[in-house]
């Protein structure tokens, strides 16, 4: 029964000198307040709605099926291109993603190879 004597006394030694410095408790109230509701209300780390463009230099049904399937609303309907204008449009800013599919893409994946997009 003493040992909980002594925590209790303690536990209220330290509340009476946190009260007392005031730069301790405001960063205990920042921690737990502020900060937490700052994290829980930044941005997400998701995409939404991210500009996508490809260049389809193989016009196959697999190229087709990997273009599908970029999704609302983490990307905006994906942008046909010519690949000289890939990095322009990258630099631009005006796509986030660019992706190149190669000619013979899906002869070669269904050869067994593995092809570089």
């Amino acid at each position: 029964m003493r040992t909980l004597k002594n925590i209790i006394y303690l536990g209220m030694k330290e509340l009476r000198s946190l009260m007392r410095d005031k730069a301790m408790l405001a960063l205990i109230v920042f921690a737990f307040t502020v900060s937490i509701y700052s994290s829980a209300t930044v941005t997400s780390g998701s995409l939404h709605l991210a500009p996508i463009a490809i260049a389809d230099q193989d016009r196959s049904q697999l190229s087709e099926r990997i273009i599908n399937s970029f999704y609302e609303p983490y990307f905006l309907a994906p942008a046909d291109i010519d690949i000289s204008q890939m990095d322009g449009l990258m630099d631009s800013g005006t796509y986030t993603f660019t992706m190149d599919i190669p000619p013979n893409f899906q002869r070669d994946v269904l050869a067994g190879r593995r092809p570089a997009i």
